[in-house]
């Protein structure tokens, strides 16, 4: 079985341009991009080390400098290699960029490794071991995480950022046999069960409707059903608002129908009755 690895960065096949004034070259430095560059908004803690590496590694091929961390673009090691000057500042940058998005304590503690690579590969024996612990937690938190008060979309935000941050640690690899697509369906169809059943009670119908559908639908296509049913909940909301308030004002104020101004007139008292109450007693009321 052929196993092609997502998780690649760097084709090591591919020849590497080695001028360092040309702009597709990992060795050149755009203006832009100082010490002070941040590859990152999320600094490096104990607890983050797949999830911002991930982030990082991102970042760094767009820069074309992922070749320094992996230890493709090694120091030249004759003192006259033109390549010299240029690997060095570039190193340099590079250390500095990753020493820029870690914490306080973390930073302190690698200050004097003067490569790269060597900084990459310490912070990866340190923080990508000990798995089991974090493991624990993300499953603990997809397991008790509910929609609660929060809306559709920040449920489902919150729920795949931990499934997303769980396939570090449990990668499913695709392949071109098509072995792996049993095991790749069995998770999609797991996290679609675990975002239903995070749902609140007033999905009920929805969640009947889709655990039904043939082919199972993915995750993703589950949240655009969803969706559109709180849009229509929240429609329907507005719409039953609406009578309500149609009703109330009828029953408070009987002879507005022949005059629109007085129904305006109706309405805002109403609400003023009902959400201010101490704005509609009058300064009677406030003296007393």
């Amino acid at each position: 079985m052929a196993i092609e690895n997502t998780n690649s960065f760097v084709n090591t096949n591919s020849p590497i341009n080695i001028n360092p004034k040309d702009p597709s070259g990992p060795y050149f430095l755009n203006p832009n991009d100082g010490p002070g560059t941040l590859l990152t908004n999320h600094l490096l803690t104990a607890d983050n080390y797949h999830s911002w590496a991930r982030t990082v590694r991102y970042s760094l091929r767009i820069k074309k400098k992922l070749g320094f961390i992996d230890g493709i673009l090694c120091e030249p090691t004759d003192p006259n290699d033109a390549l010299l000057e240029p690997w060095l500042e570039c190193n340099d940058m590079v250390v500095t960029w990753l020493q820029n998005v870690m914490s306080f304590e973390i930073k302190n503690s690698v200050v004097y490794v003067e490569t790269s690579n060597a900084l990459w590969l310490e912070l990866e024996q340190r923080f990508a071991q000990n798995n089991g612990p974090r493991i624990y937690d993300l499953k603990q938190s997809i397991h008790s995480l509910t929609q609660g008060d929060d809306s559709v979309n920040l449920y489902f935000s919150k729920l795949k950022g931990l499934f997303d941050e769980l396939l570090n640690f449990e990668f499913i690899p695709s392949c071109t046999c098509g072995a792996m697509k049993p095991a790749l369906e069995n998770q999609q169809r797991d996290w679609m069960m675990k975002f239903l059943m995070g749902l609140n009670d007033s999905f009920t119908n929805i969640k009947a409707q889709i655990i039904l559908i043939k082919p199972t639908p993915t995750l993703s296509e589950v949240y655009a059903l969803v969706q559109q049913e709180e849009k229509r909940q929240l429609l329907s909301n507005v719409s039953n608002l609406h009578d309500t308030l149609a009703l109330a004002t009828k029953i408070h104020f009987p002879n507005t129908r022949d005059n629109p101004k007085h129904f305006e007139v109706a309405i805002t008292t109403f609400h003023l009755s009902h959400d201010f109450p101490q704005l509609s007693k009058g300064p009677a009321a406030k003296q007393g």
